[in-house]
């Protein structure tokens, strides 16, 4: 092998060392930041202790309604709409599909009824809200 040829290698040789060496260096000094897993392990009680601490999961079951905030939560299975009533009329606030839906339509009002259409692939729900007794309420949910 020439002396220019064996310089070369030698060359990349070192360079390709420096390279592999600088990187494990970052990776050493990141640390468990460049995977996003905690740097601390809890023990089993310390497990225990949170969970025990933490507050219950909220769950709503279809149709159920409570006051947030200026709002009437109601709850179906294909979303969450957030309503008011003022006046015999309706509106719509805010509305959320659930897992899987998609919002397709909505006609939020005020109005004396609102609707909203949520969509599953071929599936349609329209889920369609009025005022009862000065309260926002689900008067019709169709699937089409």
């Amino acid at each position: 092998m020439s002396r220019p040829t064996l310089l070369a290698v030698a060359g990349w040789l070192v360079a390709a060392t420096v390279a592999t060496l600088t990187g494990l260096a970052a990776v050493r000094v990141i640390g468990d930041g460049i995977t996003g897993t905690a740097a601390a392990t809890l023990s089993e009680r310390e497990v225990r202790e949170q969970l025990a601490s933490a507050p219950p999961p909220v769950t709503v079951s279809p149709h159920a309604s409570a006051s947030q905030g200026g709002g009437t939560v109601l709850a179906s299975a294909a979303g969450t709409i957030v309503a008011t009533c003022a006046d015999g009329l309706v509106t719509l606030l805010s509305w959320a599909p659930a897992q899987g839906y998609r919002v397709a339509e909505a006609a939020p009002g005020p109005d004396d009824e609102a609707e909203v259409e949520f969509a599953r692939g071929s599936e349609w729900v329209e889920v369609k809200i009025v005022c009862a007794a000065g309260e926002p309420t689900i008067s019709r949910e169709k699937d089409d």
